[in-house]
C-alpha cells in the first residue's frame, strides 16, 4: 500500500504491543556472544500475537533489535529472530517494529564529549571518558536499583542509581550521524526481506525508555551540561538573539565569565518561586533557563525529523513516528524535551506521535487520560495511545517486592490498595480496557494494546472482549466523526517553558481538571491554544482557559475577535499574565477581566486571589463577572463544573459522578461499583450495549440502573 494508505489503515486499527525480542539497552551479549534477550522463549509472545491476530487485530508491533552492537559491530540474529516470530503464523498481519536507537556503551568511551552530563558530572572529555561504564554512568535513563524494569527472565546484576553522565545528547551531531547509519542498514535488510511488503511503518526510539525522553525526566535529575551539548546550545542562542551583546543582554552579563557562558543549576532553572516573576520566569535567569528548555525540545525534534528523513528516503511509502507530545500527566515536562510539537506536527515526514496512556486516576472506574492534547494532534497526524492496562492477570508478572501471588489474597489486596490502576478481576479489566478504548475512539486517536508480562491476555473471557472492540472499531470507523463537545478546554505546551516546576499545579491544571470534566456528565474537548484559529469555536458554550499563561498580543487580539459573544469563559489561576515577553498582573486583568494579587501559598507554587469588587463569589476560589469565571486553585471537582456547565447551558448527558466518554457514535460510562441514573443519547433510536449485548428499542434515553454492571457501551444498533 502506498503512504496514504498506509496512514488510512493505521489510523483506523488498533495494534498489539509485547515484549516479543526485548533486549538490553545499551545492547549487550549473552553468555553465547549473541545480542542479550530478556526471554529467550520467543513463543512466549508469539503465541500472544496470534490470539490478537486471531481476533482480529491486523497491525502488530514490537522493540526490534537494530543490530548495533558496538562500533562498526552488528548482529543482526535477534532482530531475524524476532521478525521471524511475528509473520511465522501471522502471514497477513502488518508489523510497526520500534527501533532504539541509543549509543553502545564502546560509543560512549570512544565520544566523551557527546555525552548527556548532569549537573553533578564532570566537565572535561578524560573525566567523563574515565566513568564511562562505571556506576557513574546512567544507562537507562532513571534510578532502577535492581536494574532494569521488568528485566524477563534475566536478573540485572547491575543497579542504576546514582549516575552522573548518562548515554548520547540529543543534540549530538555525531550520534545522529551514526545511529542513521545503523537505521539505515535495518531499514534496508528489512524492506528487502521476504517480509518487506508487510512493514507498515518505524517507530522510532531513543532516551529514557526509547520514549524520545531526556535521560534523567523520571527521577528529576536534569542535564544537559555536556561539552558538545553546551556549545550547541550556545551556538542556537547567538542565531536565536542575532549578536553576542544581545544575548549577554537576554541571559545576564553576570553568566559570561572567560568566553564561557555558566549554565544555572537545576534548582535555579526549575524551583524558583519566591514571586510571581520568577515563578513565570520573566527574568534573565528564567529566560536562560527557559532557553535551555527550548534547545532541549528542539533538539529532541531534530532527532526525530533527522531520523524520519531517512526512513523517508529509504522506504518513501512507510510511515514514521515516535514517542512524543509529554505535557498534560507527565512530571516535569519543561525537562521531558517533548515541547517542540508544534515543530514535528508541521513536518512532512513525521506520521504518528505516541505517548502511554495516563497512569494517575486510570484504575477501575477512574476517569483516565492522555499525555498530550491528542485532539490537537489528530488534525495532523495519528495519535497511537499505548494502552498500558494491567488487566487483573499483571500481578503474577510483576515483581516479588510489590505482589506475589504465593502470599495470599491479604497481600495482594495491600497491594492492589498502593497501587490502584491495578484490577482485581475480570470485571474490572473489562471496564478499564473498555473505557481506554471509548477515550481513544472518541477522541480521534488510534491505539495500542500491550502485554509487557506475556500473560496479561491469556484468558479467552478478555480476549473475547479484545475481539468484540476491534469488531466495533470497524464498525465505528465506517460511520462519520463528530465530536459531542460544547466545552472546550485550552493548554499551551510553549506555556510550560514560561514557568517554574509546580507538580500540584501541573496535576491540578493538567489533570485533574480535565478527569474532573469527565465525572461532570458534560463532554468537553481538549485543544492546545495555538489551534484555536483552525477550529469552529461556535460550537462552544463554555470556553476553560486552563493553562495558558503566556498569552501574546496577536493571540488576544484573534481570541477577542473570534470567542463564541455568549460562551461562558473560564480562566484558572494567572491566565495571560505573560505578553510579549512582559510579565505583570494586569496582563491578567487585560485578559480575564478580573484584578488579581499575587498570593503566597504553602504548595509548591506561587498563588494570585481576586481583589475585585465587582465579582461574585460562586463557591470557595471560584468568582463571576458577566460572562467571565475566573478559578485560583488548581482545579474544581466534578459538582463545580457540572454547575458552571449549567450556567452556561451546556449539554450534560449524565447525572454526573461516573466518567463518561463519547462522541455521536458512542457513548461509554463507567464507574468503580455500579452504574446508576441515566444517560442521554445523542439522537434517538435504537442502542445495543455493545459489552453485554443488550438492546434498547427506540430510546433517547437509558436507565442504567438496570444493568448491574461498572461500564456500558452504547452504540446505535445497525
Amino acid at each position: 500500500m502506498n503512504r496514504q494508505e498506509a496512514f488510512s489503515f493505521l489510523k483506523n486499527n488498533p495494534v498489539f504491543f509485547s515484549r516479543l525480542g526485548f533486549g538490553y539497552d545499551p545492547p549487550m551479549k549473552n553468555a553465547q556472544g549473541k545480542p542479550l534477550v530478556f526471554t529467550e522463549d520467543l513463543e512466549r509472545y508469539a503465541k500472544t500475537h496470534r490470539m490478537f491476530s486471531a481476533a482480529g487485530v491486523k497491525i502488530q508491533t514490537s522493540i526490534l533489535h537494530a543490530g548495533w552492537m558496538g562500533i562498526d559491530e552488528f548482529d543482526y540474529s535477534l532482530t531475524d529472530r524476532t521478525v521471524d516470530a511475528i509473520f511465522r503464523e501471522n502471514p497477513d498481519t502488518y508489523y510497526i517494529p520500534r527501533i532504539k536507537l541509543n549509543v553502545p556503551i564502546d560509543w560512549c568511551k570512544e565520544n566523551p564529549e557527546e555525552l548527556l552530563v548532569y549537573w553533578e558530572g564532570p566537565r572535561d572529555a578524560e573525566s567523563i571518558r574515565a566513568l564511562v561504564g562505571t556506576q557513574k554512568q546512567d544507562y537507562l535513563g532513571y534510578d532502577a536499583p535492581n536494574g532494569y524494569y521488568q528485566a524477563g527472565d534475566y536478573v540485572d546484576p547491575r543497579p542504576n542509581v546514582g549516575g552522573v553522565i548518562a548515554r548520547q545528547s540529543f543534540s549530538s551531531k555525531k550520534w545522529l550521524q551514526d545511529a542513521g547509519f545503523v537505521l539505515e542498514k535495518l531499514i534496508d535488510r528489512l524492506e528487502n526481506g521476504k517480509y518487506g511488503s508487510r512493514i507498515l511503518g518505524y517507530h522510532i526510539a531513543f532516551g529514557a525508555s526509547g520514549e524520545s525522553v531526556m535521560w534523567g525526566r523520571m527521577n528529576s535529575h536534569y542535564g544537559d551540561y555536556g561539552i558538545s551539548h553546551t556549545q550547541h546550545f550556545v551556538d542556537w542562542g547567538l542565531a536565536k538573539y542575532g549578536s553576542k551583546d544581545a544575548l549577554r543582554k537576554a541571559w545576564g552579563e553576570e553568566r559570561f565569565v572567560n568566553g564561557s557562558v555558566l549554565l544555572p543549576s537545576p534548582d535555579a532553572r526549575y524551583h524558583r518561586k519566591e514571586n510571581l516573576s520568577a515563578f513565570f520566569r520573566a527574568d534573565t535567569l528564567g529566560t536562560l533557563a527557559s532557553d535551555m528548555d527550548e534547545f532541549l525540545s528542539k533538539s529532541c525534534a531534530d532527532a526525530i525529523e533527522y531520523f524520519a528523513k531517512i526512513v523517508r528516503k529509504a522506504a518513501p511509502e512507510k510511515l514514521t513516528g515516535a514517542f512524543y507530545g509529554y505535557y498534560v500527566h507527565t512530571d516535569n515536562p519543561n525537562y521531558a524535551g517533548h515541547l517542540a510539537l508544534e515543530q514535528l506536527l508541521n513536518s512532512d515526514d513525521v506520521d504518528f506521535l505516541a505517548a502511554p496512556k495516563s497512569y494517575y486516576r486510570c484504575g477501575p472506574g477512574q476517569p483516565g487520560g492522555e499525555l498530550s492534547a491528542v485532539q490537537s494532534i489528530n488534525l495532523k497526524k495519528i495519535w497511537l495511545d499505548e494502552t498500558d492496562s494491567r488487566t487483573h492477570l499483571a500481578f503474577a508478572d510483576m515483581p516479588e517486592n510489590k505482589i506475589s501471588a504465593t502470599k495470599g489474597k491479604q497481600r495482594f489486596d495491600a497491594a492492589i490498595d498502593s497501587l490502584d490502576w491495578l484490577c482485581r478481576d475480570f470485571g474490572d479489566s473489562r471496564c478499564v480496557l473498555w473505557r481506554e478504548f471509548c477515550k481513544n475512539i472518541s477522541h480521534g486517536s488510534g491505539f495500542w494494546w500491550m502485554d509487557l508480562g506475556g500473560g496479561w491476555y491469556d484468558d479467552a473471557d478478555l480476549m473475547e472482549e479484545v475481539r468484540k472492540m476491534t469488531a466495533l472499531n470497524e464498525q465505528l470507523q465506517k460511520a462519520p466523526y463528530e465530536s459531542l463537545g460544547d466545552i472546550l478546554v485550552v493548554t499551551d505546551e510553549d506555556c510550560i517553558r514560561k514557568m517554574s516546576i509546580s507538580k500540584r499545579q501541573r496535576e491540578g491544571f493538567m489533570e485533574d481538571l480535565l478527569m474532573e470534566l469527565s465525572l461532570s456528565g458534560g463532554i468537553a474537548d481538549h485543544y492546545r491554544l495555538k489551534d484555536l484559529p483552525y477550529l469552529n469555536l461556535d460550537r462552544y458554550k463554555m470556553v476553560i482557559f486552563a493553562y495558558t499563561f503566556d498569552i501574546s498580543s496577536e493571540m488576544r487580539a484573534y481570541l477577542q475577535e473570534n470567542l463564541p459573544k455568549n460562551a461562558l469563559l473560564v480562566f484558572h489561576h494567572a491566565a495571560g499574565i505573560r505578553k510579549d515577553g512582559v510579565c505583570s498582573l494586569e496582563n491578567i486583568r487585560e485578559f480575564t477581566g478580573f484584578t488579581m494579587e499575587e498570593q503566597r501559598v504553602k504548595e509548591d507554587y506561587v498563588g494570585v486571589q481576586v481583589v475585585d469588587s465587582q465579582a461574585q463569589a460562586l463557591f470557595d476560589g471560584v468568582w463571576q463577572k458577566g460572562n467571565r469565571v475566573a478559578i485560583t486553585a488548581p482545579y474544581q471537582k466534578a459538582q463545580v463544573y457540572r454547575s458552571l456547565a449549567r450556567l452556561a447551558d451546556c449539554k450534560l448527558w449524565t447525572d454526573g459522578g461516573m466518567t463518561l466518554w463519547g462522541d455521536c457514535r458512542v457513548m461509554g460510562v463507567f464507574t468503580l461499583s455500579k452504574l446508576q441514573g441515566t444517560l442521554t443519547l445523542p439522537h434517538p433510536g435504537t442502542y445495543r450495549d455493545a459489552i453485554s449485548g443488550k438492546i434498547f428499542r427506540e430510546v433517547s434515553q437509558i436507565s442504567l440502573d438496570d444493568l448491574n454492571s461498572n461500564a456500558a457501551v452504547f452504540v446505535p444498533e445497525t
